[in-house]
């Protein structure tokens, strides 16, 4: 009889603690359940990406728009990690963005390569319409506009033109050297895979030869060969998603640098061009004081 009592007693121990368990459980998931959700690459080991893409409540409800990426990765220390991110970050939850960030390159063509890479992830994953690189010395100056109207009109200017604006992979825009390779974007399709592949082949041929192309001048020059697949890139005036500084007046044809209320601006090369210690970091901090910050959504 007391064997039989200790074995019920045990039993209900054991249901007990399982129920608590399973409620500790639900609750921890519950915690982790804020609104925001972690993407990971699907092609290439890395560390986790970090999403900050809203995850609506109601599919049929939600503000329908193109499902845009904004992709960037650091890799070593900076002054201004935080605010690049905070920054970005902000942006991405106030238009439904999804933020993706990476902190290693194991890119074999060298480090700023990766850009390819992450690119490349977000378009074989299926899971955006369009994905907007920036580097990361970048600010986003005006978060209340949204890069979704940036890319519609120049599809639009691109239907003027008479270019088939389903046929447009890639927006880019120029310096005053030509192509700079810091903020563009491009199509989740496979042309723009297709293309990024060629830009690597590219690159490859060149360092064959001896001539070791960073990713920027690897995709200059293949922009200028004849290649079917260049047909499909769009420049777009420099000063509407890549506007450079008056400390770096590195602008393209338009001769237009950055103003208030712009999108965006790049501090590209800022070690040629301001001095001290932390150009880069300083400039980051003096036009944080020009940025516009929207409100972002509740929810």
């Amino acid at each position: 009889m007391y064997g039989h009592q200790v074995s019920h007693r045990t039993k209900r121990l054991a249901v007990v603690t399982l129920l608590l368990l399973i409620t500790c459980l639900i609750w921890l998931a519950s915690r982790r359940d804020d609104g925001y959700r972690w993407e990971a690459s699907s092609q290439r080991p890395a560390a986790p990406f970090l999403s900050t893409q809203r995850l609506s409540t109601d599919d049929k409800n939600a503000k329908r728009g193109p499902r845009i990426a904004i992709v960037t990765f650091i890799t070593s220390q900076k002054s201004y990690i935080h605010l690049s991110l905070r920054n970005k970050a902000h942006y991405a939850r106030a238009h439904n963005y999804t933020l993706i960030v990476d902190y290693e390159s194991h890119a074999s063509r060298g480090t700023t390569w990766k850009k390819f890479d992450m690119i490349e992830d977000v378009v074989r994953a299926g899971t955006h319409d369009w994905v907007w690189w920036l580097d990361f010395d970048t600010l986003i100056t005006n978060t209340t506009m949204a890069v979704a109207d940036v890319i519609e009109e120049a599809l639009g200017d691109a239907t003027a033109t008479g270019m088939d604006p389903g046929e447009v992979d890639f927006l880019v825009t120029d310096d005053c050297n030509n192509l700079n390779d810091g903020s563009f974007i491009a199509r989740s399709s496979p042309r723009t895979v297709a293309t990024l592949d060629a830009i690597r082949a590219l690159h490859d041929r060149e360092k064959s030869k001896g001539n070791d192309l960073n990713d920027q001048d690897a995709m200059r020059d293949f922009l200028r060969t004849d290649d079917p697949l260049v047909k499909h890139t769009l420049r777009i005036p420099q000063w509407k998603i890549n506007a450079f500084p008056e400390e770096i007046k590195c602008y393209d044809g338009s001769g237009v640098g950055w103003a208030r209320g712009m999108l965006l601006v790049h501090f590209a090369g800022a070690w040629a061009h301001v001095e001290g210690e932390d150009p880069t970091g300083e400039l980051m901090r003096k036009y944080e004081r020009e940025i516009i910050w929207g409100e972002v959504p509740e929810g």
